[in-house]
């Protein structure tokens, strides 16, 4: 069973292209948590199903790494993620439930799920940089959330390297967590199309170290400005899209309509009647009365 999981993705990758705009995501735990894997599932179907299990805080420790600009075929090989393979294939002994959704339609924000667990379970978060490759000795005590930030991939050749390397961080965090208390790995993704187009990621203050607890988190908005000072140069045909399937289809409704009424018009217009179905017959009347 754990060999159809090989290299997290690799069954699916043949036909991961066929969602460009999806993500993946996995869930490793050392609790019994009832999360079923699925080839494809909505963010807010997803958001719905974490919140359920997590809700009865079945771990100490819930480790949420974010990991924006990414498409499921990134995951296909051996030496994408490593330590994270091992764990979602069964190599680790200590995981008791696994959970991957290899194409996430739409964007599942991690915070939300940092938000359920503080809400839910009473967890203190503790923010890590990823970008600064650097975290606290000190992981706090239990019930506690790990929330790691990574960086957007680069579209490069460095493109493979880096989540290499923000898996290695990943499995150093995870070796730090005291043995007898149970964790939960929660790896949220966002596709590399949003990343590339959407000013809603959220990117880290500065690269040094700051307050873990309470790190807050920017918009970029730069990308958006692009946008908009694109989209002024761009036509109305080209800024709107004035004919829709709906207005496509209520012509063709109104044609078929048309040709309805044409027949029956025609119908009653080729009816002939002679005049003299409308005179009144006198013949019957007067052999009567000569009888």
């Amino acid at each position: 069973m754990h060999l159809g999981k090989l290299s997290l993705l690799a069954l699916g990758a043949a036909t991961a292209n066929a969602f460009r705009d999806t993500s993946p995501f996995f869930l490793a735990s050392t609790s019994e948590i009832l999360a079923p894997s699925a080839r494809l599932k909505t963010a807010t179907s997803l958001l719905e199903d974490l919140s359920s299990q997590l809700g009865s805080c079945p771990s100490d420790y819930y480790v949420i790494a974010s990991q924006p600009g990414v498409h499921s075929t990134d995951f296909s090989t051996r030496k994408s993620a490593p330590r994270l393979g091992a764990k979602m294939t069964g190599k680790d002994k200590d995981i008791r439930s696994t959970m991957t959704i290899h194409d996430v339609v739409g964007v599942l924000d991690a915070k939300q799920i940092q938000n359920v667990l503080e809400r839910e379970c009473g967890a203190q978060s503790t923010v890590v940089d990823g970008s600064s490759g650097s975290y606290p000795s000190d992981l706090g005590t239990a019930p506690r959330v790990l929330f790691i930030d990574f960086p957007i991939l680069p579209s490069g050749s460095d493109r493979a390297q880096q989540l290499s390397d923000n898996d290695g961080l990943l499995s150093d965090i995870i070796e730090r967590l005291p043995e007898t208390k149970q964790y939960s790995i929660l790896y949220v993704t966002s596709p590399r199309e949003f990343d590339e187009s959407d000013s809603s990621l959220y990117q880290s203050e500065g690269n040094s170290y700051q307050d873990p607890i309470h790190m807050d988190l920017k918009r970029d908005y730069s990308v958006k400005a692009r946008q908009d000072g694109a989209a002024s140069n761009k036509s109305l045909f080209q800024e709107y899209q004035y004919f829709t399937p709906g207005l496509f289809m209520g012509l063709i409704a109104s044609f078929v309509f048309l040709i309805i009424l044409y027949v029956g018009l025609s119908a009653l217009t080729s009816l002939q009647v002679p005049y003299a179905a409308f005179e009144k017959d006198t013949s019957s009347a007067v052999q009567k009365k000569q009888q």
